[in-house]
């Protein structure tokens, strides 16, 4: 009865281990190993049914080898009876017999048990080194993934800026675009108005040149009626001498009104464009006692009133000409010209005249140079030049050229051995040919030293203009 309730209660302690086995199975089954610390205290657990599988076959040993004592003592003891408890000893033992089969499969199954939880602790050994692997690497990961976080956000806010930068771009260009087409448009309404201007402009020179042309005519007719009315006189009797005191008051009224228009004509224009009252363009002049002269009047540059004298911008006028041309002048006001060497003269002979040169460089680098003083005297004196005051960037290139007279191809006043004027193929106020010189061969001989650098400036374009001095 003893070992019966010894057997029952070990199947009860084996199948309470067996739950217990399988309950932990099911836990590790059906959680998620989301930190180190779970699977360490999962892996203590695992540890703990492992100690108890381990435990549990000796004890389960030990209470066998107890039944088989027992059983000896037994068998010992009871020979006497065991032919008249045959039968039922027989049967008490198939039932031992089974119940040692069912404990020996129940043992391989434990055996396998522990076998399989062998393999799960040393699979939970390796999971976990794993991931303190995979930990280790995360945090050396975390601070280069931080500076790439960085410096794709600073990317980022880099590309936010250069398209913030582009779109202000855009803007501007359109703004740029609509001031370049109201500014077009603007100079198409200029262009006009100076059309009609200088149309206007061409029928006064007309009318003046008509004038002139009827003043010679009538100068001609004049003499011719003088000659002939004294060899009349000389040849005729009184009663002819009545017909040539009449005609000739009549042809003296005619010449004193033609005389008197032109007049008229040449005090209603102005002196110099510091008397201009109007916007930068085309207007004539009357330089002192020269003829009237057609130029151009910066009124945008400071506080305007400029009288261009000189333009060179693109080659299409030719600069090599002789004595007499460079006194009158010669081009177009609106392009390329030279405004003459006696309006220059008219214009600047009470010596309070500045002069002030732009240029611009084959590279587009603008240079300026302005003299507060600026004559050039009359033609008996071959024009000479005078200036004095320089400031700007250019360099004072007019001094090596101070007080030199003009020369052309037909008059050659400079002091160099050869003929600056020929050789550079243009006529200015030379000394030793190249120091200065903004008349000579376009795309060769257009230069102004630098003295600051030492070198020639090459000019492509070129605007010489004077104005009366600014009183302060």
């Amino acid at each position: 009865m003893c070992h019966s309730h010894e057997l029952q209660f070990s199947r009860l302690n084996y199948r309470d281990t067996d739950s217990e086995t399988n309950r932990v199975d099911i836990d590790l089954d059906q959680t998620q190993f989301r930190h180190p610390r779970v699977l360490r205290k999962r892996l203590e657990v695992v540890e703990m049914s492992s100690y108890f599988v381990y435990y549990f076959p000796a004890r389960l040993e030990t209470k066998l080898q107890h039944l088989e004592h027992r059983i000896r003592l037994a068998d010992d003891a009871g020979k006497e009876k065991f032919h008249s408890y045959e039968p039922s000893f027989e049967q008490r033992l198939l039932t031992l017999e089974e119940s040692d089969k069912i404990r020996a499969a129940n043992l391989l199954n434990v055996t396998r048990q522990l076998s399989g939880l062998d393999k799960m602790h040393s699979s939970m050994l390796e999971l976990l080194e794993s991931v303190e692997t995979i930990e280790n690497k995360v945090d050396k990961t975390i601070p280069d993934l931080k500076s790439e976080i960085s410096k794709m956000e600073f990317g980022s806010a880099q590309l936010t800026s250069t398209m913030a930068i582009v779109k202000e771009i855009q803007d501007n260009q359109q703004l740029s675009v609509k001031a370049m087409s109201s500014g077009i448009s603007a100079m198409q309404d200029k262009m006009d108005t100076d059309r009609s201007r200088l149309l206007s402009l061409e029928m006064q020179l007309s009318k003046m040149k008509n004038i002139t042309d009827n003043h010679n005519d009538m100068h001609k007719n004049l003499s011719s009626d003088i000659l002939t009315s004294f060899a009349a006189n000389d040849k005729m009797n009184g009663s002819d001498n009545v017909t040539v005191r009449v005609s000739f008051p009549v042809t003296m009224q005619h010449l004193t009104r033609i005389i008197n228009e032109y007049n008229a004509i040449r005090e209603n224009l102005p002196n110099d464009c510091s008397e201009v009252r109007g916007p930068s363009g085309l207007y004539i002049i009357t330089p002192g006692e020269s003829l009237p002269q057609l130029t151009w009047c910066d009124q945008d540059t400071g506080a305007g009133g400029w009288t261009v004298i000189q333009r060179r911008k693109d080659g299409s006028q030719k600069f090599n000409r002789n004595w007499n041309e460079y006194v009158l002048g010669f081009g177009s006001a609106e392009g390329e010209f030279w405004l003459g060497n006696e309006a220059i003269h008219q214009v600047t002979r009470d010596n309070d005249t500045a002069l002030r040169i732009e240029l611009v460089d084959i590279y587009g680098q603008v240079w300026h140079a302005e003299y507060d003083e600026f004559a050039v005297t009359s033609q008996a004196d071959g024009y000479r030049l005078h200036v004095a005051g320089y400031h700007g960037n250019a360099s004072d290139a007019l001094e090596y050229q101070n007080h030199m007279q003009f020369s052309t191809i037909d008059r050659d006043r400079d002091v160099s051995n050869t003929n600056c004027a020929a050789n550079y193929e243009g006529g200015w106020w030379f000394s030793h040919c190249q120091h200065a010189n903004l008349n000579g061969k376009y795309n060769m001989g257009l230069t102004w030293f630098d003295r600051s650098r030492n070198e020639w400036i090459a000019v492509a374009r070129s605007e010489m203009k004077v104005r009366r001095r600014v009183r302060t």
